[in-house]
């Protein structure tokens, strides 16, 4: 019935479904859009509805506007793939998380106005349908968002971030992801992230970003505690210059993010002399406790081009207890990191 259009917007299956939405706590639904139609008789029927996923394989469009899931009262967790949430109406005021939706920039933005409550959201973008206006959004102080993921599919990775965070304020935030977004940012990502007053996780993959403005970004992050850089192959985050930066020395009085447990990293050459002084400088090798935080796992993509001298460096600090994990950056970033060998 639903394998060629034209589609029929009703189905046996779908029928009986909704005749129990009462029971209904987690459901997924990937449909396509005429068929959504048939989950009308379950407005106002959702008590215990907690968990929503909706989906399609066709163009998403806004209209008409749904109201199936508007009354919902237990709803925490909702996703829209492929599907435009204006589609429906939500009680957003409920959320508190959504683990994957496709939007634009504005739309974004009008989601966390819509739910004060949301802590952990990940945004597929896609492009503006109209020209962003003039006058920029209102500027958006959400309070309790923890986790934010700014992602692009790979194929169209051209997404203009910069409204989004020159107009939001996210006092509370523990974890910002950005994957895939290659136009700069601007320096509006560092003052987004001089607003946060304790993030413990950052995780940039395939960003715009020189290893200069990777430097800016940690300056202002000293709480930072997991740390992800991996490169593409037009902006390299990594050299020994970061590497160097990130380096505990005892003649200096500070050092780039000092509370550093974690980290990942895709290097543009072998393994170097500057990443084995910066993983023993935040490891006691000597015994002696250190002013920083002990580096307890490090996962390095780099070519397979090995120095036996800096190998043996590694291997005593993987002897003494940390996770030293080493792959291979020679396969597509887009298939992310091949580990090859691990201590």
């Amino acid at each position: 019935m639903w394998k060629d259009p034209p589609y029929f917007s009703t189905h046996a299956i779908l029928d009986i479904l909704v005749q129990h939405s009462h029971h209904w706590r987690s459901m997924y639904f990937f449909l396509p859009l005429a068929a959504y139609a048939a989950l009308f008789p379950a407005r106002g029927k959702l008590p215990s509805l907690q968990e929503l996923s909706l989906g399609t394989h066709e163009p998403s469009a806004t209209d008409p506007i749904l109201d199936a899931f508007e009354v919902a009262p237990r709803l925490r967790s909702l996703e829209c793939v492929n599907l435009h949430p204006y589609m429906f109406k939500f009680p957003w005021d409920n959320l508190s998380q959504i683990p994957i939706m496709t939007v634009t920039i504005t739309d974004s933005l009008d989601i966390l106005r819509r739910a004060p409550l949301l802590e952990s959201v990940s945004f597929i973008y896609t492009e503006e349908l109209i020209k962003l206006p003039l006058l920029p959004p209102q500027l958006l102080r959400h309070e309790n968002l923890k986790e934010l993921a700014v992602l692009a599919p790979t194929w169209n990775e051209d997404i203009e971030t910069q409204v989004l965070f020159r107009n939001l304020i996210t006092p509370r935030l523990r974890s910002l992801r950005i994957c895939n977004i290659d136009r700069s940012f601007g320096s509006y990502l560092s003052t987004f992230l001089a607003s946060i007053n304790s993030l413990e996780s950052l995780y940039l993959r395939k960003t715009a970003l020189t290893e200069d403005e990777v430097i800016g970004l940690l300056e202002v992050l000293p709480t930072l505690k997991h740390l992800t850089l991996l490169s593409s192959f037009m902006f390299i985050m990594v050299t020994d210059l970061l590497l160097t930066r990130l380096t505990w020395r005892s003649a200096l009085k500070t050092v780039l993010v000092p509370k550093l447990e974690t980290l990942e990293i895709s290097l543009p050459g072998p393994l170097t002399t500057a990443f084995a002084e910066f993983l023993e400088s935040r490891w006691d090798v000597d015994g002696e406790a250190l002013p920083v935080a002990k580096l307890l796992q490090v996962k390095v993509g780099a070519n397979d081009d090995y120095d036996a001298a800096i190998i043996k460096r590694l291997e005593c600090l993987a002897q003494a207890g940390m996770s030293i994990i080493i792959g291979t950056t020679d396969v597509p970033l887009e298939d992310g990191l091949e580990y090859l060998s691990t201590w």
